[in-house]
C-alpha cells in the first residue's frame, strides 16, 4: 500500500469523529453553494405559488356563486336535452304540435316532418316540419307565440298568412320552421 494513503488510513481511524464532521461540512457547503446559486429561481416559483394562491382565495371566496351558476347552466342544459327532438320518433314530433293546437283552439289541417338536412353540428341537428294551420287571428297568432315560447328550440324559417274563401274571419297559416333535435 502506498505510504501516504496508509498514514490517512491510520488518521481516520485515530479521529474518526472529526473526519465525519469534517466531511458532514464539506457536504453541506456544497448544497449550499448549489441552493445559493437557484435562490432566484426559486423565488420566482414563490412569486408564483402566490399568485396561484392568491387566486385561488378569490375563487374560493366567489365560489358559493359559481356553483350556483353552474348548477343553474346544468338545469337549463338538461332542460334542453329533455326537449329535444328525436328524428325517429314521429308520433312524438307530432304529438308535440297537437298539444300546441288544442291549448291555442286553432286547427291543425296539415303537419310534416321532413329528413334533417346533412352537414349540421356534430351534437344536434336541425328538425324540418311544415304546418297548416287555420283559426281566428287571435288563435294563429296564440299557436305561433306557443311555438316559438314552448319548451323545444324552434327557428321558424318561413310562413305565409292567407285569408279562408268561405270564412273572412278565419285565417290559413303556411309554416315552415326547424326543431333542434338529437344526432
Amino acid at each position: 500500500m502506498n505510504p501516504q494513503l496508509a498514514n490517512f488510513v491510520a488518521l481516520v481511524r485515530r479521529y474518526p469523529f472529526a473526519v465525519t464532521c469534517t466531511v458532514l461540512v464539506i457536504g453541506l457547503a456544497v448544497t449550499s453553494w448549489f441552493l445559493w446559486q437557484q435562490i432566484d429561481e426559486r423565488e420566482l416559483t414563490l412569486e408564483d405559488r402566490a399568485k396561484v394562491g392568491e387566486a385561488n382565495l378569490e375563487l374560493l371566496i366567489g365560489g358559493s356563486t359559481q356553483r350556483e351558476e353552474l348548477a343553474a347552466v346544468r338545469k337549463a342544459n338538461r332542460l334542453i336535452e329533455d326537449n329535444l327532438v328525436i328524428e325517429a320518433n314521429l308520433a312524438d314530433n307530432k304529438w308535440y304540435f297537437y298539444k300546441i293546437e288544442e291549448q291555442t283552439k286553432a286547427h291543425l289541417l296539415d303537419i310534416n316532418q321532413y329528413p334533417a338536412p346533412a352537414g349540421d353540428s356534430p351534437l344536434y341537428r336541425r328538425m324540418p316540419f311544415s304546418a297548416r294551420i287555420t283559426g281566428t287571428y287571435e288563435q294563429v297568432a296564440s299557436f305561433v307565440l306557443s311555438i316559438e315560447t314552448g319548451p323545444r328550440l324552434s327557428n321558424i324559417t318561413a310562413f305565409t298568412f292567407s285569408r279562408r274563401d268561405k270564412d273572412p274571419d278565419r285565417l290559413a297559416l303556411d309554416l315552415n320552421l326547424e326543431l333542434l333535435g338529437k344526432k
